[in-house]
């Protein structure tokens, strides 16, 4: 059974749908690990308290991304990770991490890409004022949101939709295509 890594940055509400999910026995590869890149993130007890490790990996001012992923490489060699699932990490993959996992980070995104790449995925949408938007799991390259896309469900922007509306419905579809992404692609 292959071993992967959850990677976050924010408050991690993703990751925590997976840990939920893992502990419910509907992810079938083994989750190993979550590193998040703050030491603030209520996701860190919420998976120590489920009975996952967790690592923190900071991004020290000034540093290289280069020095950065290389101590993210460090962290991870102790725990045999074979695949990385970014649920929430705010931070572009460069060559020194994505050389190692080559074909083997997946990343979620909000939008249904190639619409709408990079940051504010649901806040472009809106302004755009499509009728529909979703969410898209993907294969990480070295391009921001694109490297080959793997899966994507889409939801509809109805008149007088909020942010926090959109965002809602998203997350629930989010929750879905991330664990059948994990399921298939981690297998």
């Amino acid at each position: 059974m292959k071993n992967f890594a959850v990677f976050i940055s924010g408050y991690g509400r993703g990751a925590m749908e997976i840990i939920k999910d893992w502990k419910r026995g509907l992810v079938k590869p083994n989750l190993k690990l979550l590193l998040s890149s703050s030491p603030d993130s209520a996701c860190l007890d919420f998976a120590r308290e489920n009975g996952l490790e967790c690592v923190v990996v900071e991004r020290k001012q000034g540093e290289s991304k280069a020095a950065f992923e290389s101590r993210i490489l460090e962290a991870l060699k102790p725990h045999n990770i074979d695949y990385i699932y970014l649920a929430g990490w705010m931070h572009i993959l460069g060559t020194t991490l994505l050389s190692a996992y080559s074909g083997k980070v997946v990343n979620v995104h909000p939008s249904l890409l190639p619409s709408f790449k990079g940051l504010n995925g649901i806040q472009q949408a809106m302004d755009y004022g499509v009728k529909i938007t979703g969410v898209t799991t993907h294969f990480v390259d070295e391009t921001i949101d694109g490297g080959k896309i793997i899966a994507q469900k889409c939801i509809e922007l109805k008149p007088g939709d909020t942010f926090d509306d959109i965002d809602n419905r998203l997350f629930k579809i989010t929750t879905l295509i991330t664990l059948d992404t994990i399921n298939e692609i981690f297998k």
